[in-house]
């Protein structure tokens, strides 16, 4: 019997003596897994570098040439010559884009609003004759444009007082429909909303 229990005892003992052997991975091999990922993410890197485009790809992609010469500052400085907005101005004639009335659920508020509004646009006197002639096309898609525009607009879209928002979306949109800017600007007249 003597000899099972020192038999038994010789395995912890030697379990106690080598530590390292119970304490899981060595340094060695963290710090194998740490060079690994490290290359894993040096090598996406790269890979990701190569496949950015450069800032004239950049360019050609948006359809854009890279100019030689320095862009126009985004604002420009504040005139009293007011020339060029005459000038901008008259070259321009308004066309009617036909009187709206849209009813639009509030979800939010459990209201409903009324919304009746004419519109207008402003489109070069050179491109009139082509723009009756697209809009005659698309008169109905223009509509529904419009009023889809109107029926998503926000609250506060609505109690802008120059309804910015609007005017710039149904600009686009118009635009994109016609596949030409040919509409410059958008008018917004008579315009009231009631809320029930």
């Amino acid at each position: 019997m003597p000899e099972n229990s020192t038999s038994s005892i010789a395995p912890e003992t030697s379990a106690a003596a080598n530590p390292a052997a119970s304490s899981g991975p060595s340094w060695v091999g963290r710090l194998a897994v740490v060079l690994f990922l490290s290359v894993v993410v040096l090598a996406e890197c790269v890979i990701a570098y190569f496949y950015l485009p450069t800032a004239a790809e950049t360019a050609v992609l948006a359809g854009t040439a890279v100019a030689a010469e320095p862009a126009e500052p985004a604002v420009k400085p504040l005139s009293l010559d007011t020339e060029e907005s005459e000038k901008d101005s008259a070259d321009q004639v308004e066309v009617d884009l036909e009187q709206f009335s849209v009813t639009s659920f509030q979800p939010v508020s459990n209201t409903t609003l009324r919304i009746d509004f004419h519109l207008f646009g402003a489109v070069a006197s050179k491109d009139e004759v082509e723009f009756q002639q697209h809009m005659a096309k698309n008169v109905h898609r223009f509509r529904e444009q419009v009023i889809v525009i109107v029926r998503g607009a926000e609250l506060t879209d609505l109690t802008d007082a120059g309804l910015g928002l609007i005017k710039r979306k149904i600009l686009e949109k118009t635009n994109r429909m016609l596949g030409k800017p040919l509409l410059k600007s958008v008018i917004v007249s008579e315009f009231s909303f009631i809320e029930q």
